[in-house]
Parts: C-alpha cells; structure tokens; sequence
C-alpha cells in the first residue's frame, strides 16, 4: 500500500471513530433522558399513592355515606339545596374567605338559592292573622290558635319588601316578602366543578364552609365560617385517596417496561460501537506504524 492510500485509510478510520464517538455522546444522552423518564414516572407515582382528599360524612337514613367533597356533592349532600333540611343550622354554606359572600357557580344558581331562601305571603293573610290574634289576646284565648295563624301574626311590618302580583283570578294581590339573601350576598366562580382545584381551594382557605349560629348577644341568627376540619364533629375528613391507584400503578410499570427496553437496546448498541471503536482504534494503531516505517524509509533512502 502507498503511503497516500494508507494516509487516506488513516484519515477514514480517525473519521470512522469520530462518528462512533458521537454517536455514543447521543445514545448516552438518551439514556439520560430515559432516566429523567423513569424518575418523573416514579415521582408521578409515588404521588398518586400518597394523594389525599376530603370527603363529607352524613347520615341518609340508612347508615352513615361518604362522598368526595366537590361543588356538585356540596350542593347535593351539604347545602340548602337538600330538601329534608328545614331548618337553616342544619344546612352548610359555601362562602368566601372573609365569609361575607356566599359562592355560586353561576347566575342561575345564584337566582334559585335566593328563590328558595324567599319567603312571599299575601298581605291580607298577615293582616287577618293579626286580628285573629289581637281578638284571641283579648278573650284571653291566643293559646287556642293554630301555630300557622300565631307565625304570622307575629311577622313584624314595620319594615318589608313588598311585591303586587296577579292571583289565579287575576286579581291584584299585595305580597309580604322577606328575602333571606340579595345579589350583593353572592359572588360566582365559575370553575367549581374541578374536583382537585375545589378541594385545594376549602384546604388553602380560598372558601369556607358555614353554618348558621345563634348570636348569644343579639339571639340573632348569623353565618359563622368553620375550618373544615373542626367542622361539625367529623362531617369532614381527610384520607388517602386510592381511586387512581391502580391506574397510577398500570402506567408506572407501563413507563418502566419502555425505558428498561430501551435502555437495554440503547447499551447493547453502546458495546457494539465500543467493540467497533476497539477494532478501528488497532487498525490504526498498525496503520500510523505503517506510516512511520514508511517515512522513516524513505528519509534513509535520501541519506
């Protein structure tokens, strides 16, 4: 072999090793992505095995049901919406940090809740009532009145909204109307229904819950905002949550068979590549001593 073909071998076999050098940097980087893979996946899991969620325990006639706290089983289980509930200390609300604002997910429920916390009486039922009562009080005989009669003799209307509506006559009739909340008692959130966000939300303090509490000063009714974990003997709790486990588990093991395949496809390529570099680091080993003899011969020729 002339010394230019075997210059040129030398040139192609350093070129050689280059590549397999580089290719061994990129296949090394994959494997540290494969790694960053497998502890994102680890960390994934061990979070969905360690999660915890609240839950809200109540009585339905049958023993004690739990269910996940979230603004549709709070406004099935828990709030005023719950019929069976008559009396506002057994109900729950959801309000604002500074519990001055009831949260709502939208104007119409906004608009039912004071619909069903509104009381309309026709005027004229009041007014008879409380001659009925002033005439019993007089005869010394109110004991004897029906307990319906006695409430709404008793309904101060020194201070009422009033509204004129129509009867199923069409005549013209004046209702008492009491309102237990106004607009400006609301404020509306509309991303509620996520479950997760809602749950962070009551833990963070972003919402309370509250119930109606007799103001031993005043003896009036006021909403008193409650942690949710005092709140009324253990409604609410927090435990882990194994819904997602399973699922957790499936895709974990699922990443880990992907990167331990690649990962082992990724260094058997790596020992073929090193056998490839051993092989061509020897060749030109011989072929730079071919080189050499060849240089030094000819510097002895001259001589």
């Amino acid at each position: 072999m002339g010394l230019s073909a075997t210059q040129a071998r030398f040139l192609g076999l350093t070129k050689r090793r280059g590549d397999i050098e580089y290719e061994v940097q990129q296949i090394n980087l994959e494997r540290l992505k494969l790694s960053e893979k497998n502890a994102q996946a680890s960390e994934k899991y061990q979070d969905a095995m360690n999660n915890r969620k609240l839950i809200f325990s109540f009585n339905n006639g049958q023993g004690v049901q739990d269910v996940d706290i979230s603004y549709n089983n709070y406004k099935n289980y828990m709030n005023q919406q719950l019929e069976g509930l008559t009396t506002s200390q057994d109900k729950y609300y959801l309000v604002s940090s500074s519990g001055n604002k009831l949260v709502v997910a939208s104007e119409a429920e906004r608009d039912d809740m004071i619909k069903k916390n509104t009381t309309r009486i026709p005027l004229n039922d009041i007014n008879e009532a409380k001659t009925k009562y002033n005439e019993a009080l007089a005869q010394g005989t109110e004991g004897e009145l029906d307990a319906y009669t006695l409430s709404l003799a008793k309904i101060d209307l020194t201070v009422y909204e009033s509204e004129i509506d129509t009867d199923e006559n069409g005549n013209e009739v004046e209702y008492y109307v009491k309102r237990e909340f106004h607009e400006d008692d609301f404020i509306i959130v509309e991303d509620l229904d996520n479950t997760e966000n809602f749950q962070n939300a009551i833990k963070e303090g972003v919402y309370y819950f509250a119930k109606y509490v007799e103001n031993e000063s005043t003896n009036e009714m006021e909403l008193k905002t409650l942690e949710w974990s005092t709140l009324g003997g253990g409604a609410i709790s927090e435990i882990l949550d194994t819904s997602d486990d399973a699922a957790a588990q499936a895709e974990y093991e699922a990443v880990q068979d992907e990167v331990q395949t690649m990962d082992k496809k990724l260094e058997m390529r790596i020992n073929e590549l090193e056998t490839e570099r051993e092989a061509i680091q020897t060749e030109m080993d011989s072929v730079k001593k071919i080189i050499e003899d060849n240089i030094e011969g000819s510097f002895t020729a001259l001589s």
